[in-house]
């Protein structure tokens, strides 16, 4: 059985590597009568999602190109002859453009880099992820600060060498891979497109060292790496996998789940009131889509549809009755209203009970139950909120939480958490606000110079400047105004110089252009405010880089009028770990405190219940022998150094 399956997947790989990606499945689910349910499950009536299936598909897929980077100035450079350059060529005549005329620039303003990403799992089409752009070996450019990403298009890949290896693994020695001898590369589907301007460089650093958080890039090498935030675009439909366990593969067990699941999250779908498709043909599955409810909160979804009962649960259910006593108990609290949300929004009247506890543990527990079940609840909403603000260990949930729903009285209490004292309460509330509405009054930005985002939020609260070193190209400013005071003069880049002196009350911006061949000085005159001298840079042609450069100079000087944050991301822990914690810290005052020493991803945590005992096992993957690191460095690029993005050192302890 195990060689015919090798054979099986080597036969996958010759095709096209298109068994990496996953497709979406067709046979949609038939309504099931309970006996026919009860057949199914062994008469199990506490049998669950979870107790009969593993989750699959739910590994990102790297996937890769070969791309262009162009508005360098002057530190780009022409690439060698290779199969690097070749690939890049064949693309490029394929859009209609010269290679020749680019790739060999004489003022060196491109170069030939390498783009990596992941199509991350449970993803859409049209959704957007992270760019990682590097040099290939012995390219002679020099940095990549100022460059923008020629539009390219991303693809899975695999090295002919590992194919052989696999044709070899499954008895088919004899067989080549398309792509012949060597080590070369095999190119798999096309999966997405990136493009977008590159932050790169150590354009961020703390105003004092603490010797704990050294800088994570140099000079040498920052430079040479960069991101395109947001710069991907998936081009394909992601769903997660219920694959049935080998006790549970009844085809009919497949139909059952896909409708009880559709049940359930009837209505909070844009897929025709459906999230869930099954297939019978082979081993069974069920495809299932996250619903916009959680789309930002992939694990609480998985976390919760396996719990979804495979028989309805009537209102006078024992399985219900008890878990609405667990609900108003804090040790048990959040266990229960992962299961109550599980039953649906037949749950909602003993949710709401939750709300009138006493105890923080229970009232965001049934708080963020009613959020994730799209009830728009003035009082749920007002207790997320509220909790957002006194406990910190509670703050990241409560934010994502208020974001799952469009409604009036969230962003309501999201627009006076931006006004808070708190740097990374502010911050938070107006990552939710934008998550929730990008095009809201309240969070809508600029983009200045195709370069950077410009956001002035909260007016007429304490002015505070906040920067990013990941996700997003973006300044948020806080407040009405954010004055800066001379004097000082420095250069940002090569290109421009900022000076205001003493007792001015505007800041000369001078940039260096190339007119008739000569250069001559262009100089523009803006008003000593932030947002001013921001929108200016920008108006000059200058780039992201060099207004965080701006900010981070000024405010070293101590000229900046308004208190700067960097990174000021509110911390979060797992809803497993706060289960444990409710179990001891009644009142939240030791997790509020220990929250600071937690940095993980608190949407990549897992999606077992909070009182499963060891942590779920995930649906098995194909083992995939290592990409060669011969010769030529890594396939996509070298080996990186581990370092922020764009090089920065943190506030965050």
């Amino acid at each position: 059985m195990a060689r015919f399956r090798n054979r099986l997947m080597a036969c996958s790989l010759l095709a096209g590597l298109s068994g990496a990606v996953g497709a979406t499945v067709g046979c949609l689910p038939q309504q099931t009568n309970r006996g026919q349910v009860a057949d199914d499950t062994d008469k199990d009536v506490n049998a669950t999602v979870g107790m009969k299936t593993i989750v699959g598909n739910a590994e990102p897929i790297p996937i890769s190109a070969v791309g262009l980077v162009y508005n360098l100035k002057g530190t780009g450079s022409s690439p060698t002859p290779d199969g690097w350059r070749s690939m890049l060529e064949n693309a490029m005549k394929k859009r209609k453009l010269n290679p020749k005329e680019l790739l060999d620039d004489p003022a060196r303003t491109t170069s030939l880099v390498l783009v990596s990403g992941t199509v991350p799992p449970g993803c859409r089409s049209q959704d957007r992820f992270d760019l990682t752009v590097t040099l290939p070996p012995g390219s002679k450019t020099t940095s990549l600060r100022g460059g923008t990403l020629e539009i390219c298009d991303l693809t899975n890949f695999e090295s002919t060498g590992n194919a052989r290896q696999q044709l070899a693994d499954a008895g088919m020695g004899g067989k080549t891979p398309r792509g012949g001898g060597g080590d070369s590369v095999l190119m798999g589907n096309r999966l997405g497109t990136g493009e977008g301007p590159l932050v790169s460089g150590q354009l961020l650093q703390a105003k004092e060292s603490t010797g704990d958080e050294p800088p994570v890039a140099t000079s040498n090498t920052g430079e040479k790496i960069a991101k395109v935030w947001n710069g991907g675009v998936c081009l394909l439909e992601r769903p997660y996998y219920f694959l049935m366990t080998d006790a549970a593969s009844q085809p009919r067990l497949a139909m059952v789940i896909a409708s009880r699941l559709n049940t359930v999250f009837h209505g909070s779908t844009d897929r025709g009131n459906k999230i869930a498709e099954a297939k019978v043909q082979g081993k069974p599955l069920v495809a299932v889509f996250v619903p916009p409810n959680y789309r930002h909160n992939h694990a609480r979804f998985l976390m919760v549809a396996r719990n979804v009962p495979l028989t309805n649960v009537g209102p006078n259910d024992p399985y219900r009755k008890k878990l609405e006593q667990e609900l108003v108990q804090a040790e048990t609290a959040l266990s229960a209203s992962v299961k109550l949300e599980a039953l649906g929004t037949e749950s909602e009247d003993a949710l709401r009970v939750g709300l009138e506890s006493n105890s923080p543990w229970v009232q965001f527990a049934a708080a963020q139950s009613l959020a994730y079940l799209g009830k728009a609840d003035p009082a749920a909403s007002a207790i997320l909120a509220k909790l957002a603000e006194r406990h910190p260990s509670l703050r990241t949930h409560c934010l994502m939480a208020l974001a799952s729903q469009d409604d009036a009285h969230c962003i309501d209490q999201l627009g006076e958490l931006m006004k808070s004292k708190d740097a990374s309460l502010r911050y938070g509330a107006f990552t939710a606000m934008r998550l929730m509405d990008e095009n809201h009054d309240s969070v809508r930005g600029r983009k200045l110079g195709n370069s950077f985002w410009l956001h002035s939020i909260a007016d007429g609260s304490d002015p505070l400047v906040h920067l990013v070193t990941e996700r997003r190209n973006e300044i948020v400013l806080f407040g009405t105004t954010w004055p800066v005071r001379g004097p000082f003069s420095f250069p940002l880049g090569t290109d421009f110089t900022v000076t205001m002196k003493d007792g001015d009350e505007a800041v000369l911006i001078s940039r260096i252009v190339t007119k008739n061949n000569e250069p001559t000085t262009v100089e523009a005159k803006y008003r000593a405010d932030l947002g001013y001298i921001l929108k200016g840079i920008a108006e000059m042609g200058g780039n992201y880089s060099d207004a965080i450069e701006f900010i981070r100079r000024v405010n070293g000087a101590e000229c900046l009028g308004a208190k700067l944050a960097v990174d000021a991301t509110p911390r979060g822990m797992t809803i497993q770990q706060l289960a444990t914690l409710a179990r001891t810290d009644l009142t939240l005052a030791k997790s509020d405190v220990d929250v600071a020493k937690f940095n993980g991803d608190i949407l990549q945590a897992g999606w077992q219940a909070p009182d499963e005992p060891k942590p779920f096992e995930k649906a098995p993957i194909v083992e995939i022998a290592p990409l060669s690191r011969d010769q030529g460095g890594r396939l996509f690029g070298p080996r990186q150094p581990e370092i922020n993005a764009i090089g920065a050192v943190n506030e965050r302890k």
